[in-house]
């Protein structure tokens, strides 16, 4: 049997769309391993976020759902933790979970770029290792505000923008330009931690007028 040179096009490209999808599992699999933990102190980041029980909380580019099963257990049955992906592939990855772990008060969202799609307004939008991939930042969040709750609040937790990871992958935002973007979208700085050596840890509200 012969085939036309567009079925073996179609074959070349659906072969890289299925690599490039199982290369995205197996890094979202890979952040998150266990051994992660020692470093990204999982257990006081949330510590720090003070969940009330009941919550709504927006896990903002979740990924795989590193945080997300924690923030889970932070907001308890009665509350519910929306897990924010753009890719098909984690929004796969989380309801795998899911069914694997019974966690009901988790709900995947597919996203896009400019709009997380919320369902409904929450109590926080956390976000890890996500703010430094985002384009027009100040025009995001500001957007975002629509989507918080009366005195709803923002956690972004990113690298410091130095040594290999920030050779590697470019920019990383140092804490005083998120800070800045930040106020310039409408927000202001309620804490400033210091849990993850690697990573800056901010927590925000936006400005009443």
């Amino acid at each position: 049997m012969y085939h036309t040179f567009s079925d073996t096009r179609f074959a070349l490209l659906l072969s890289l769309v299925l690599l490039v999808t199982g290369c995205a599992e197996w890094n979202y699999r890979d952040m998150a391993d266990p051994s992660r933990d020692v470093w990204q102190k999982p257990q006081g980041v949330v510590e720090k976020l003070s969940i009330n029980r009941g919550a709504r909380v927006a896990d903002l580019g979740s990924g795989g759902g590193y945080f997300t099963w924690h923030l889970s257990k932070a907001v308890g049955s009665r509350g519910t933790v929306y897990a924010v992906d753009i890719e098909e592939s984690a929004i796969n990855m989380i309801f795998k979970e899911m069914v694997a772990r019974g966690t009901p008060n988790v709900r995947p969202v597919r996203a896009e770029p400019h709009d997380p799609k919320l369902p409904e307004p929450v109590d926080l939008v956390f976000s890890c290792n996500v703010y430094h991939n985002m384009n027009n930042r100040i025009d995001y969040f500001r957007s975002l505000a629509s989507s918080l709750r009366p005195g709803g609040r923002v956690a972004i937790l990113d690298y410091h923008p130095r040594g290999f990871l920030s050779d590697m992958f470019g920019h990383r935002p140092a804490k005083e330009e998120v800070r800045r973007e930040m106020e310039a979208a409408g927000y202001q700085l309620l804490n400033d931690y210091d849990v993850v050596d690697r990573q800056h840890f901010q927590i925000f509200t936006k400005v009443e007028r």
